[in-house]
């Protein structure tokens, strides 16, 4: 019979009551008892079942052995001198045989306009490039507002490899720039594939300040199922705050919104420039206020902003804060930091069983310029070529290098709690502070993996898998006298 032993990569998180366990390249997060705990280190020291079976005799047989079996599945367990990670081998080398083919991609960001009617001081595109192709797109005049001709063809080309892949789901984010000043050609898009083309199902959205939302827009974005994401900032809760309720700009555009049945989210960001005025407590409130239920929050993109202790810890005290208290209030907290907690209780699929980890930009998503150039997302500044030559674009070393990047481990990522779930921080701030992406931002890597823990350490029994050991103990039977 073979041998089993404790896998290399379990993760243990001690708790109050019970013990949090994950595999760290593939989740399948769990809670034992402690009865359950004690048993699972027997096989630190490799052991098979039947001999676990005579030192643990208290227990059912049949079910210690399932329980065993249970352990084992979730890759707690390993057969004794077998590696897990050559299946993230075996995975890396599909990927990098089959990539160019587009198998990966499965959102489209469109850049509608590269124009906008606010100037926010945090705004990435400020200070965010580094490339002469980024520099000299943002300065030409034809490269503003984007076709309809434009956008179709970026829409078509993929569709086309979508369905040469065997996907049907296309996920099309409106962005900017502020989107919603091309409109027309916006709602040209929508009326034109509408929610189903060529059998692939198309999911809508758009990130907006809001300011030139009208009741038009409303309706078409409800017609169409687009989920609409405002950007809001300190000042714009300011500004509702000093306002009677029920006015302001933000809840007459929300009122818009709402009174078409959209599905609105906020977008907020934790930055250098917002973190003094940042107040996690009022987005909340305003949120449930609204009926808006889901609230996205960025850190940073500035990598000196990571570079402080004291800053580090004030995000992540801010980011715990507003988490907590919109779990308390019913509202969802969420963000590529939360992404990794997802996908190691297994509600959001990890790129080994086809999701793509923290960040779309790893292979998983195009950005496209008004004047149809390539770009792997908004944030980032390495040129990928023209939507009109799709095939050049997905067989060029510039693509490859996202694609491949979710399996790029530097040495500090090997025995990483989060390695099979984290690829890094942004790989447009890692180009700018680096000029390159294979390599990691250690002061990130903090907040990752601490804000991870006390998620972990903060989750409630009923939402996961609990795995009582206990109650396997052999009935006993009494008899009266």
């Amino acid at each position: 019979m073979n041998k089993l032993r404790t896998s290399k990569y379990l993760q243990v998180i001690p708790r109050e009551k019970d013990y949090a366990i994950y595999h760290s390249l593939f989740g399948n997060l769990c809670l034992l008892d402690f009865d359950g705990y004690n048993l699972l280190r027997v096989f630190d020291k490799a052991c098979s079942s039947n001999e676990v079976l005579k030192s643990f005799s208290k227990y059912d047989p049949i079910l210690l052995i399932h329980f065993i079996n249970t352990l084992l599945s979730k890759g707690f367990l390993t057969i004794d001198g077998f590696d897990e990670y050559v299946l993230i081998e075996e995975d890396y080398q599909r990927c990098k045989k089959h990539f160019h083919s587009g198998y990966l991609i499965r959102a489209l960001q469109l850049v509608m306009t590269n124009k906008c009617n606010r100037s926010c001081e945090y705004c990435f595109v400020k200070t965010m490039y580094n490339s002469e192709e980024r520099a000299i797109l943002e300065q030409s005049p034809k490269n503003v507002n984007m076709s309809f001709e434009t956008a179709s063809i970026a829409v078509e080309r993929l569709i086309e490899i979508l369905r040469k892949n065997g996907n049907r789901e296309l996920y099309i984010e409106f962005f900017g720039g502020e989107p919603l000043l091309n409109w027309q050609v916006i709602k040209s898009v929508l009326e034109t594939f509408k929610n189903q083309a060529n059998g692939v199902t198309l999911h809508y959205s758009i990130t907006t300040n809001g300011s030139l939302m009208i009741p038009e827009m409303a309706d078409i974005f409800k017609k169409y199922n687009v989920t609409v994401t405002m950007s809001i900032d300190p000042l714009d809760l300011k500004e509702q705050t000093a306002c009677r309720k029920g006015n302001g700009r933000l809840a007459q555009v929300i009122r818009i919104l709402k009174e078409a049945g959209n599905w609105v989210t906020f977008n907020s960001v934790i930055s250098e420039e917002t973190m003094d005025e940042f107040d996690g407590y009022t987005l909340v409130e305003k949120a449930k206020d609204y009926n808006v239920t889901m609230i996205g929050l960025i850190l940073d993109l500035d990598l000196a902003f990571y570079g402080s202790d004291n800053k580090r810890e004030a995000a992540l005290q801010k980011l715990w804060e507003t988490y907590s208290f919109g779990r308390q209030k019913g509202i969802a907290v969420v963000g590529y930091w939360y992404q990794i907690f997802q996908q190691i209780i297994g509600k959001q699929a990890t790129r080994f069983s086809s999701g793509y980890k923290t960040c779309p930009a790893t292979g998983c998503k195009l950005s496209i310029e008004p004047e149809g150039h390539v770009f792997i997302c908004k944030c980032c500044s390495t040129y990928i070529g023209h939507i009109t030559d799709l095939d050049m674009v997905l067989h060029s070393p510039q693509y490859e290098a996202y694609a491949l990047k979710a399996y790029y481990n530097a040495p500090e990522c090997k025995g990483c709690e989060v390695e099979g779930f984290c690829s890094g921080v942004c790989m447009g701030a890692l180009e700018k502070k680096y000029n390159k992406i294979d390599t990691i931002e250690s002061g990130t890597c903090t907040i990752y993996k601490k804000i991870t823990r006390k998620l972990i350490e903060n989750i409630r029994t009923h939402e996961i898998l609990t795995l009582p050991l206990v109650q396997h103990e052999r009935k006993q039977l009494h008899v009266c006298g």
